[in-house]
């Protein structure tokens, strides 16, 4: 059984094409953006190589809000010279991709020229297209959120036909588009397995993977509560972090993880119960939610009976109600002060 040969549409063939009213992102995904009029894409051609280069499918990842509809324009060709105008011969990429003709009517040329039209589609037969070179065209009307990604274009290679008779091969006939059905579905499963191991790959696979992965190792990561880097980061030390568990030296590397060299931890060593108390000292603001995220995870590494305490190191200076200032004390001017209506000043008190 023959495999489909895929091409896909990545971001440097996209740049190439002619693009107006989209947003290109670096997942080879096309965003409508909502402050344009028009939103019109012009790719660049597939070159099958030969001549009467036969095509099989279409797919694409399709986002449409209810008030947009997409369509996707494609023809296919020998040859890249066309005839406008008073006999003019012009290369057909030449007049796509660049700036003299009006974009709608570039449309208006390519259904001239026998394109066709798939309205709000992401997955398509393309058995009626023969040429050399294929063009892809997409515009987009309406207003809402909308983004085409993952564009992929299939040569004709059923993987189903060549295992019957070579009656049954008749192309584009009614039993050929029925096989063709289960070729996609093959195709796209052999697809998602070839892709397995970048579920297991933790640099790659998705936070809800990592979350998983997580609570294999007996860690709790749920609810989305930590920033994707430290997330990986954990779970690919989690099996170090799990053999340290229970010790200073993990309590440490998890404050590494979360905030650097800026945090200090300070062991109670008295003898009155206080043996067990620990505190951290952070040199940054901790907000409420750096606080949850700390102590969510501390709590699963700590020793038993440890009582953790969060400590922010402020940089700048308060003083309360009650403070008194002796003479010549100085606070510097870096410092922001504030004092009510009945402090008191006396002697050579200086406040720079």
């Amino acid at each position: 059984m023959a495999n489909d040969i895929w091409y896909t549409i990545k971001n440097n063939r996209i740049k190439q094409g002619y693009i107006e009213g989209f947003n290109v992102f670096d997942s080879n995904r096309l965003e409508l953006d909502e402050t344009k009029r028009d939103h019109f894409v012009f790719l660049r051609p597939i070159d099958g190589v030969n001549d009467d280069s036969h095509w099989g499918r279409l797919s694409c990842d399709l986002l449409l809000s209810e008030e947009i509809v997409c369509y996707i324009y494609v023809i296919a060709s020998n040859t890249l010279d066309i005839v406008i105008g008073e006999g003019e011969s012009v290369h057909l990429d030449d007049v796509l991709f660049g700036k003299e003709m009006e974009t709608y009517k570039k449309v208006s040329l390519l259904m001239n020229l026998g394109a066709k039209r798939f309205v709000n589609n992401n997955d398509f037969l393309l058995y009626d297209f023969k040429g050399r070179y294929l063009f892809v065209a997409i515009e987009m009307l309406g207003t809402g959120k909308a983004s085409i990604g993952n564009i992929r274009v299939g040569v004709r290679g059923d993987n189903f036909m060549g295992a019957f008779p070579e009656v049954y091969r008749q192309e584009n006939s009614f039993f050929h588009r029925y096989l063709s059905i289960f070729s996609s579905i093959y195709n796209d499963i052999s697809e998602q397995n070839d892709k397995l191991y970048e579920m297991l790959d933790l640099d790659k696979c998705s936070p809800e993977l990592l979350e998983m992965y997580g609570s294999w190792f007996g860690i709790d990561l749920r609810g989305g509560f930590l920033s994707e880097d430290v997330l990986r980061t954990i779970v690919k030390e989690a099996y170090q972090l799990n053999r340290m568990k229970g010790t200073r030296k993990v309590i440490e590397r998890i404050l590494e993880i979360m905030l650097g060299d800026d945090a200090v931890l300070l062991e109670n060593r008295r003898q009155d119960g206080g043996i067990f108390d620990v505190t951290i000292l952070v040199n940054r603001k901790l907000t409420e939610e750096l606080r949850h995220q700390l102590t969510f995870l501390l709590n699963q590494f700590k020793p038993i009976r440890t009582n953790i305490r969060l400590l922010q190191m402020e940089k700048e200076a308060v003083m309360d109600g009650n403070s008194y200032l002796d003479m010549n004390a100085t606070i510097p001017a870096e410092k922001h002060v504030v004092l009510d209506e009945e402090a008191l000043y006396d002697g050579a008190i200086t406040l720079l």
